[in-house]
């Protein structure tokens, strides 16, 4: 979200549209406009809600430029820690939402890996068509998050590069995790961390050194400023 982001691009002093919430959003690095936005149909919401109760996990609701959850637990003060973002704990996340004028940008779902794939099969199985799903990705070995129909970061670095007026094909992309993927697939040089996951690597076209290894310097370094 841009309140977590915008300390990172302030630092390396950034000034081209970030890209957020895995796609859904595209806002302006200093002002903050919104450049994009999308948001998870309150239906779908409700129903990943429905679903992640009986697989015990932890849900986070992002919800205009907030993040709430149902109580706060060790899992959400460390989710909390790394996003850099305060948590509101609200109770039923189901009935909170009920009571909201605006649909959410997306859930995520915090637990074992092996419970969220259960989980997202559990979706996927009992959804309408295929088109009409939200996107569901794996961020991390326990993260799942569940995502506006047709957002990405693939699609993402695709409206960024329609606002800059440069191709695609001109872009360089760095990943390490699943929902990087179609990122690294759209843009013209894809790139996977060496500390990424297996499958990102696989459809990368080159695998950098790890980000404890200055990856991306090195990608740069010889294929930027070379």
């Amino acid at each position: 979200m841009y309140a977590s982001a915008r300390p990172y691009a302030k630092r390396i002093k950034a000034d081209a549209p970030l890209i957020l919430y895995n796609g859904a959003r595209i806002q302006d690095p200093t002002a903050g406009w919104m450049l994009f936005s999308a948001q998870l149909p309150r239906h779908q919401a409700v129903r990943g809600l429905w679903l992640a109760r009986p697989f015990d996990v932890h849900v986070n609701l992002y919800l205009g430029e907030s993040i709430y959850i149902e109580r706060v637990s060790e899992i959400s003060q460390e989710s909390a820690r790394k996003d850099g973002v305060a948590q509101i704990p609200v109770g039923d996340l189901g009935r909170f939402l009920e009571g909201q004028p605006d649909d959410p940008v997306k859930l995520l779902l915090i637990g074992p890996g092996k419970r969220l794939d259960a989980l997202a099969a559990a979706y996927r199985a009992g959804g309408p068509g295929p088109g009409d799903l939200p996107h569901l990705v794996r961020s991390e070995a326990t993260y799942l998050e569940i995502q506006p129909p047709g957002v990405a970061k693939g699609t993402g670095l695709v409206r960024v590069c329609q606002v800059l007026g440069s191709p695609p094909a001109a872009a360089i992309a760095f990943g390490d995790n699943l929902n990087d993927l179609e990122m690294i697939q759209a843009a013209g040089l894809g790139v996977a961390m060496g500390n990424s996951h297996a499958d990102l690597k696989r459809a990368a076209r080159i695998v950098a050194p790890s980000n404890d290894e200055d990856g991306v310097a090195a990608v740069l370094w010889t294929h930027v400023l070379r």
